[in-house]
This record gives structure tokens, sequence and C-alpha cells, in this order.
């Protein structure tokens, strides 16, 4: 499955370790390109919940044909899973999934700072030293 120009790594295995049940809560905590909310999906039945998260404004912008009641996308970090889930009143999940890293489209694109194919600033997140004392 290559979803626009990223192709998730290791998707069946990733999704068959959460051994997905129909009626389940799981959460995706990075989004990305949706590849394993899809498969995920693929796997809940109509009782089933997938909260998925991403940071990645372009990545929520993204999240293309998936037209799914089951599906809550939400804009955030994955170190704001707790407030999500208790802002949803969801206090226990069946699995969690997170695929930590950077995907092809933040690589490919030098504008996002993340790039090494080509020559662009880097963002490393760290706020920016005037001076040192």
């Amino acid at each position: 499955m290559s979803l626009g120009s990223h192709t998730p790594v290791l998707l069946q295995a990733a999704v068959e370790g959460l051994r997905v049940r129909a009626d389940g809560v799981y959460v995706d905590c990075t989004f990305g390109r949706g590849g394993h909310s899809r498969e995920i999906l693929a796997r809940l039945g109509k009782g089933g919940r997938l909260i998925a998260l991403d940071r990645d404004p372009a990545a929520i912008a993204a999240h293309g044909d998936i037209d799914d009641e089951r599906l809550e996308l939400v804009h955030s970090s994955f170190s704001g899973l707790h407030d999500v889930l208790r802002e949803r009143g969801i206090a226990q999940v069946d699995g969690i999934l997170l695929d930590i890293g950077v995907s092809s489209p933040q690589l490919d694109d030098g504008t996002r700072g993340f790039s090494f194919r080509v020559d662009a600033p880097l963002d490393i997140g760290w706020p920016a030293r005037t001076s040192r004392k």
C-alpha cells in the first residue's frame, strides 16, 4: 500500500500485534498518512473505535479518502494522549500503536526542516540561542 509517497513499514506485523477486536477501542498515536489507521479500521467492526493523533497539520490535512465514523482524527502530539482520551471519556483502550519517526513526505519536502535529501535549513525544534553567557 502506498499513501502518496509513503509506504508504511511492517504494516501487517504492527497491526497484527494489536490483535484488533471488532468492538475494541484503539489509538494510532502517529497517524502520518493513515496507513496503519486504514488497516486497523479494516479489522474493526461497526462497534469499534479508532482515535488517531498527529501533531503535523500536513498529515491531518492529507487524511484523504478516509471517511469513516469509527475514526476520530485529532491534531495532537502523542504526548497529549492522556488528555485526548480524558476529554473523550475514554478510560481504557484495547491497543495503542506508535510508529515513531519521520515519514517520506516529511523527508521529501525541504521546507519541513527534516530533509537530508535536499539542501535546506534543519529544524530540530530547539529554541535558537542568540548569545551564550
